[in-house]
């Protein structure tokens, strides 16, 4: 986990440092890292998704409400939460819906 936040450089969360921004393109070669989940604001998404390219990754699960803009050889998997909550509510309804007529037809 990379942070620009100093207040968090160094804290721990499930045993997983949170390293400085600063620290992304050394520590993705020395581990070589093909792949990253992106869960900045959109703001800064476009900038870090080019650091991340241009490091080696070639893959990004972008949580950023964003499209980014990266080359035919990396992969982006967008996933915009509220889209996937507004399917979730949706398919949580029919599932209802369905329910409902079921009982209505088993008490006719």
């Amino acid at each position: 986990m990379f942070d620009i936040n100093p207040r968090l450089i160094g804290l721990v969360v499930r045993g997983i440092e949170i390293r400085s921004v600063d620290e992304l393109e050394q520590f993705i070669e020395e581990n070589q890292i093909q792949m990253a989940a992106l869960t900045i604001p959109k703001t800064r998404a476009c900038e870090i998704a080019d650091r991340l390219v241009a490091s080696g990754v070639n893959a990004i699960w972008n949580f950023a409400h964003v499209d980014l803009n990266v080359p035919d050889d990396v992969v982006v998997e967008n996933v915009h939460l509220s889209e996937s909550l507004m399917r979730l509510s949706y398919r949580v309804s029919r599932l209802q819906d369905e329910k409902k007529n079921k009982e209505l037809r088993k008490a006719k």
